[in-house]
């Protein structure tokens, strides 16, 4: 039998970086916090503008905030309140990596996400 993908690193990081949008999504996961892991019976979700995550590591270690962008392409968040200030005095929000985030709340507005989630849960 064929094997279906290489083992050579970079060519993984080679489909990782170039693989189309839809399959970034899934890259996209974060861990749900354990309080909602029963509710959800699922351990992670992938991130949607509107949820509210806390940051386990990096700079903002511990900082609570709302996702106010998420960029497919990147493979980054951008949370409120997770800002740098660069040399002319300029506020630009800093990107996170899904992987660096825990879901605390979900954003229930979207009715498919909803279903999705409630099947899951089945």
């Amino acid at each position: 039998m064929m094997k279906k993908y290489s083992e050579k690193p970079s060519k993984q990081r080679k489909r990782h970086f170039n693989a189309p949008l839809h399959k970034k999504h899934n890259l996209m996961s974060s861990h749900l916090a354990v309080s909602l892991r029963s509710k959800v019976n699922a351990r992670a979700l992938p991130l949607r503008k509107g949820d509210k995550v806390r940051v386990m590591r990096g700079d903002f270690k511990d900082h609570e905030g709302e996702i106010t962008k998420v960029d497919l392409k990147a493979i980054r968040v951008y949370v409120d309140g997770a800002v740098v200030e660069k040399a002319d005095g300029t506020r630009i929000e800093y990107p996170i990596h899904p992987s660096n985030l825990e879901i605390i709340d979900i954003d229930r507005k979207d009715e498919m996400r909803d279903k999705a989630i409630e099947r899951k849960g089945e």
